[in-house]
């Protein structure tokens, strides 16, 4: 009797060691693709283009597609969002602004969700995705374009309204080109 409760939790423990293990590998793997991000977007629309070309050959799980549509439009207006939204910021009476001018103090744009964390969210969600359509409980029958309108319309308005928040702050959530600063050359 003694020995059975002894050997549980050394048991458990081993379990326990190889659930950290596994965890310890997989951070170590997304640790290394992070500096790649040409790469990691291109799986990325990878795993979109199999759980589409999986939906559109069975033809069905338009309500998973759908479902996963809002999620990544949400990611994307997280992505293209300041962290801390110029429109709660109120400063002064007019409310702030970034800087305009070369003599105003430069703040950098800091996104509501960072790239690298947008990107693991899509491909979580796109694989999440493509594993809800092995199950045929997830494939409700809908009358598709309806759902499309509706996401097209949706998309829009709520596009419209993120440009006008840019514009009205004065904030543009890309940078097209970094500056590069060339080295002095001393003479000799």
């Amino acid at each position: 009797m003694m020995n059975e409760e002894s050997s549980s939790p050394a048991s458990s423990n081993v379990v326990a060691q190889f659930f950290k293990r596994l965890g310890q590998i997989y951070q170590l793997q997304l640790d290394k693709w992070t500096p790649h991000t040409k790469v990691r977007w291109a799986a990325a629309l990878g795993l979109i283009g199999l759980f589409l070309l999986r939906v559109f050959t069975k033809q069905g799980w338009y309500i998973v597609t759908y479902a996963l549509g809002i999620y990544h439009l949400n990611l994307f207006i997280a992505f293209l969002t300041p962290k801390i939204d110029p429109a709660f910021d109120l400063d002064d009476d007019q409310g702030p602004e970034l800087p305009t001018k070369a003599n105003e103090e430069f703040r950098p744009f800091i996104r509501r969700l960072p790239e690298f964390k947008f990107w693991y969210a899509i491909s979580k969600s796109t694989v999440i995705g493509i594993v809800c359509t092995f199950f045929d409980m997830f494939d409700v029958p809908v009358f598709w374009p309806i759902l499309v309108l509706y996401f097209i319309t949706l998309f829009c308005i709520t596009m419209k309204r993120q440009i006008k928040h840019m514009i009205k702050y004065r904030y543009l959530p890309f940078t097209h080109s970094k500056p590069r600063y060339q080295p002095v050359a001393t003479e000799k």
